[in-house]
Formats: C-alpha cells, structure tokens, sequence
C-alpha cells in the first residue's frame, strides 16, 4: 500500500487545566489566619473585665497559671505579669469573667494567698507545690479597673468600717513581727499590725520599735470609735498589755497579742504623738524564753553529773565490791550444796513421821479397845486424845514437809 492510501495517525494535545487550590504551600498561613480569627472571636464572645492588680512582691505568680478565687471559685485568670514603670512594683494582668465583673468596685480588696506559708495556716503549706492564688473580696465605691493588692489575706474582709490606731513600745525583738500580721485577744482576732518602725538615739544611745496597731471596732462589737476607746482605757486598767510571742508556740511566726495581766502594775492611756498608747507587758515572749533558757545552770549540772559518774566508777571499781560479790556467790553455792545433800534424807524422814503417825493412831486404836468405849478413867481419855493429837501433828508435819522441803534450812514461815 502506498504512503498516499494509509491513514492519517492520530496526534496527542497536551492540555493544561488551573485548580482554584493555590497549593499546599499556603496551608500554614490560611491556618494562622482562621486561628487569630478565632482568638478573636472568643475574646468578643468570652465576656468579662481585664484589670490590673499592683504588687509589691508576685512570689512566683505566673501568667496562665494563676487563678483568682472568690467564696472558694474561680473567678478570673492572670494573664501577664511585667514590672510596673517606677520598677517599684509589679503590675498584674487579670481578666475577670462575666459572672465576677460586677464586683469590681474601688473598695474591692485583692490579697495574694499562700505567698509566705507558715505553720499558723497549715492550709497555706500546700502552695509551696501549687503556687499562690489570688483572693477576692468586693467592697463599695464606684467601678474600678486597677487596684492596690495585699501581701496576705486582711484580718477585717469586707466593709468593717476604719480601724482606730494605737501604738504599743515594745521592748523585745520585734524585727520578725510583719505589717498585716493579726492582732489576737484571748484567741480572737481584733486587729492588724500597721506598720513596725526602728529609731535610734544618738544623744542618748537608747533604741526604739514603736508597733502601731490598726484595731477595729466591729472585732471588738462595740459601736464606733469612741465605744471602742473607752473599751480599751477601761481594759488598761484591768491589766491589759501587749506583749509578743510566736503562733502556733514555739515553732510558728512572730505574732502580737494583747491580753489581761495578772496583778500588772497600775496604767492608764497615755498620748505619744497624738496617738494612744497600750502598755507593753514587761518580759515575756521570746525574750523571755531566751532569757529564761540563758538562767539555766548548765555548767553546775554538767559538773554534778560528773561527779556522780566519778562516784559510781569508783564504786564499782572498788575491791570491797568485788570481795562483798564472791563471798555471796559462795554463800548461795553453799547453800544449793546444804539443800542438795539434804534433799535424799528429807523424803526419808517424811516416811518416817507418817509411820510414826500411823503407829500413834494404831495405840490410840488398841487403847480404846481396852477400855470398851467407857469413860472409866479421865486421865485415861486424856491420854488418849493428847496420842490421837500427836498422831495428827506428825501428820501435818510431815505433809508440810513433803511440800516444802527447804523449810528444814530457812524454817516455818509465819501466816
């Protein structure tokens, strides 16, 4: 067949067709965009308050994993922590949610909870592992969105109306007592300590450590200010005095209390600066159990302690001890020899008093035959009863014997 007869092949046409997919390339940012969108859509929706906190100290409080908790829920979150611009302070970011938001006035109090665990709140203890939490109490005033917050929970939550000051001259240490620390009566807490200063003399060389006080009348359920001055002024002349110590005892944080002393020297409210003044209560406290474990006579017990090991060593290094020891110990074998020998001869003459006994009931026996039963002869009927009561008294004798054989050595003891 010629070239002009065959058909004509089939060509091939390559085509290019265009996706609306720009590529897998664009994933990422395309994932980025719909991820901030969403960020952004939840922070509309989501609700709530942003407000910043000021703090001296954080105590390792984070962002994201510090809550705020009021009347024991979470009410909030921190979401930043950076350093305020005076660097005096730390500013905390926090958002609070819907529900919580309206309790945000200028009296509302903010603390942190569990910064500074201490024995005297066991529960605190348990931040060590978790962190600090911050706590919430609402107040009045008008809406607010920045506050002032507290190192420790306050002693007086809530709407307690002003403390009135005191100041107190203490004389011991009192560079562990802490601003915010309670103020304790019979137990009960009355007020705060407001702050703790340090002055010295140089014209007399005399130190001092003026305490103010921040006590509040509705601790003390008194109406006002002055019901709780005359409280105080008639409780100073009972005796009342503020002196320090530890809680819990011993082991615990410097605290503050005030509480009625025993036969006290007689006081009345001083003025010192303006402010009232509460006696202090001389001694007592940690000073007093410095003091106290200072007195004790250490070396003199040491060197009587001494004497009597000396005593005692020499006692039982004497060689009349050793002498007194031996003759005892031959004294005791002497007598397990003396029983050990006895022992044989005591079953013999245990057998012995019974045939003896046994005889002495056969001639009562053959006496009373004799006699036909008749009393003829009193002397007769005596004999015979003092046979038949010798007969009964070898018997015993020799069942006592047979029982304790070690009386023929130490003798009958009496009963």
């Amino acid at each position: 067949m010629s070239d002009e007869a065959r058909p004509a092949a089939a060509r091939t046409k390559a085509e290019v067709r265009r996706s609306r997919w720009p590529g897998w390339i664009w994933a990422i940012p395309i994932a980025a965009v719909l991820l901030i969108g969403w960020w952004g859509f939840r922070a509309l929706t989501r609700g709530g308050e942003d407000i910043t906190i000021t703090f001296d100290d954080v105590h390792g409080l984070k962002a994201g994993g510090t809550n705020v908790i009021y009347r024991g829920i979470k009410v909030g979150t921190v979401t930043g922590v950076a350093l305020a611009q005076d660097g005096r302070a730390v500013d905390v970011k926090v958002h609070i949610e819907d529900s919580a938001s309206g309790l945000l006035r200028s009296g509302t109090e903010f603390w942190l909870s569990g910064a500074t665990p201490s024995f005297a709140d066991l529960s605190s203890l348990a931040t060590v592992v978790t962190g600090p939490t911050i706590g919430m109490a609402p107040g009045p005033g008008e809406p607010a969105t920045h506050f002032v917050g507290l190192d420790r929970e306050p002693v007086a939550v809530g709407a307690h109306g002003p403390p009135k000051l005191y100041g107190v001259a203490l004389t011991g240490s009192v560079g562990g007592l802490k601003q915010g620390e309670p103020v304790k009566l019979r137990g009960f807490t009355v007020g705060e300590v407001k702050s703790v200063g340090f002055r010295y003399d140089a014209a007399t060389g005399e130190f001092a450590t003026p305490v103010t006080l921040a006590l509040y009348p509705s601790l003390f359920h008194v109406d006002g200010a002055d019901a709780l001055a005359a409280a105080i002024d008639r409780l100073i002349q009972e005796g009342l005095r503020a002196k320090l110590g530890r809680d819990p005892p011993l082991v615990g944080g410097t605290a503050l209390t005030l509480d009625i002393v025993p036969d006290a020297p007689k006081a009345t409210l001083a003025t010192v600066d303006g402010a009232p003044q509460i006696p202090a209560a001389p001694g007592g406290g940690i000073d007093s159990i410095v003091d106290r474990v200072g007195k004790v006579p250490v070396d003199e017990i040491a060197r009587n302690v001494l004497d009597v090991t000396r005593q005692v060593d020499a006692l039982v290094s004497s060689a009349k001890l050793a002498d007194a020891i031996g003759e005892l110990d031959a004294t005791l074998k002497q007598i397990h020899q003396t029983v050990g020998s006895a022992g044989p001869q005591i079953a013999k003459l245990v057998e012995t008093l019974r045939k003896t006994a046994g005889q002495l009931d056969e001639a009562a026996k053959q006496a009373d035959k004799v006699l036909g039963g008749t009393p003829s002869q009193t002397g007769t009927q005596q004999a015979m009863r003092e046979i038949a009561d010798a007969a009964r008294s070898v018997r015993e004798l020799a069942d006592y014997l047979d029982r304790h054989p070690e009386a023929l050595i130490e003798g009958r003891s009496g009963r």
